[in-house]
Formats: C-alpha cells, structure tokens, sequence
C-alpha cells in the first residue's frame, strides 16, 4: 500500500514539475483591445488574445445605441487541442455614422468583457453598420516589422494534438 501511494506521489511530483517548467517558458496574454476610426470605418484590435491554439476565431457584432459589442468566439474544424496561444485578432466596423461610439470585445462563450474603448466617427460616407473582415494572427501574435515566412511544420504540430 505504501508503495502504490508513493509511486502515485511520485508521478503527481513530476507531472507538476513537468507541466509547470513547460508553461513557465510562455508569458501570460494580457487582453489588449484598442479601436481607431479611419473615415466611416472602425478598426479594432484585440492583441494578446488567449484562446485554443487550435481555433479559428469568428467575430458578431450588436450594435445597442451608441455601443457596438463585438462577440468573439472560437470555432473548431476537428476540435480543440490541448494546448493554449496568445493571437493578435483584427476586424471592421463598416460604414459607421459620424459620433462617439463605445466598442466592446466580449467573450462569446462566457460574456466576460475583454476591453472597451471609445471612438469617435468624423465625416463619411454611412449607411448600416455592418462587420468587416477578420485577421488572426499565428499562435505568439504578428513578427514586429518582419514579414514570417509561412511555416509547414505548424500544420504538422496541430495536427499531432487532434
């Protein structure tokens, strides 16, 4: 019995150890949204995202007033891995009137509020609002000033985790 229960301590031990060296190495994503309106558009940033590093993020977007709520959600083509990445996402707010408008990121799964932001709209042409494309980066965010070259070995390490 005594010998179970140590073997048991002992591979509790080092899968602690083992997980928490693993994951020491990667800083902590911080949830960074920031807006800027350019003519009747608004572009949104939502940089350090942590989701599934397996995901493919889609955007909703419900506009209350003078509030647009962007609704971030994750989505799968095989399911989720076991394993999470910081993204830098990006979208649109298309032919927004002039005015200050409050963006909102929210969490589509939990309804948590990632940030907010205010923006004001100048002069341009406007109709409906209505969302534009979307950017996400690969896992760890965009090089700064570097343009990566597309990588085949990524495909290979996702595929491993479904």
């Amino acid at each position: 019995m005594r010998r179970a229960v140590l073997s048991f301590l002992l591979m509790f031990a080092f899968t602690v150890l083992f997980f928490s060296s693993a994951y020491a190495g990667w800083p902590p994503c911080h949830d960074i949204v920031r807006a800027e309106a350019v003519g009747s558009t608004i572009n949104v940033y939502h940089d350090q995202a942590e989701w599934n590093c397996c995901a493919t993020m889609l955007f909703e977007l419900f506009e209350v007033q003078d509030t647009f709520n962007l609704l971030e959600f994750e989505t799968f083509e095989f399911g989720p891995c076991v394993c999470l990445c910081c993204f830098d996402l990006s979208t649109s707010i298309l032919h927004v009137a002039p005015g200050e408008y409050l963006v909102r990121v929210i969490n589509g799964h939990s309804g948590g509020i990632f940030g907010e932001v205010w923006v004001t709209v100048e002069e341009g042409p406007w109709d409906e609002p209505s969302l534009g494309g979307i950017a996400q980066s690969p896992c760890g965010g965009w090089g700064v000033g570097v343009e990566e070259p597309a990588s085949s070995t990524w495909g290979r390490i996702k595929a491993l985790y479904r």
